[in-house]
């Protein structure tokens, strides 16, 4: 009778540690929904925050693209420009590129043409602001057998005699 006396106890021991590890299982069951919860929240959170920087990073980069296009458009104020022109169609691609700056301008150009002037050309003294001329290509210094180096001085002997 002793050994059913020990199996019955060990039964119960045995029901009462299953009862218990049941219980553990059940809560860290609790603890990782609410964990897993948590990390969506958190993670839609950073998305929208996210969504919310590229966004901004967008309209400043657009801005930026209409300010410099307005300037070589010839505006009085480039910044009233940018902010009454319609950018509605102005978008900025995959790759960063902003798209659609030329004809936006344009066509705050033919609207409002009292915001514009003459287009800026190089080398034309605007107000207190000259444009510089664009480089043109040409030969290099003249050049000075005087104070050429001996190798200097032989290979362009020979250029020279070589042109016939």
């Amino acid at each position: 009778m002793s050994e059913t006396g020990e199996e019955v106890q060990d039964a119960d021991a045995l029901r009462q540690a299953l009862k218990e590890a049941r219980a553990e299982v059940e809560t860290v069951r609790r603890e990782m929904a609410g964990a897993s919860a948590k990390q969506e929240k958190l993670l839609r959170t950073h998305e929208e925050a996210l969504d919310r920087v590229r966004q901004a990073g967008d309209r400043e980069v657009i801005a930026a693209e209409l300010r410099a296009e307005a300037i070589r458009y010839g505006a009085h104020n480039p910044e009233d420009v940018v902010r009454l022109i319609d950018a509605s169609d102005v978008v900025r691609d995959a790759d960063g590129r902003v798209q659609g700056v030329a004809e936006a301008v344009e066509r705050a150009r033919k609207d409002r043409a009292y915001l514009f002037g003459e287009m800026s050309r190089a080398g034309v003294a605007t107000g207190t602001t000259a444009g510089r001329s664009a480089p043109r290509p040409g030969g290099g210094e003249p050049f000075d057998a005087r104070r050429a180096n001996g190798a200097d001085y032989e290979a362009r002997k020979w250029q020279f005699l070589a042109q016939g």
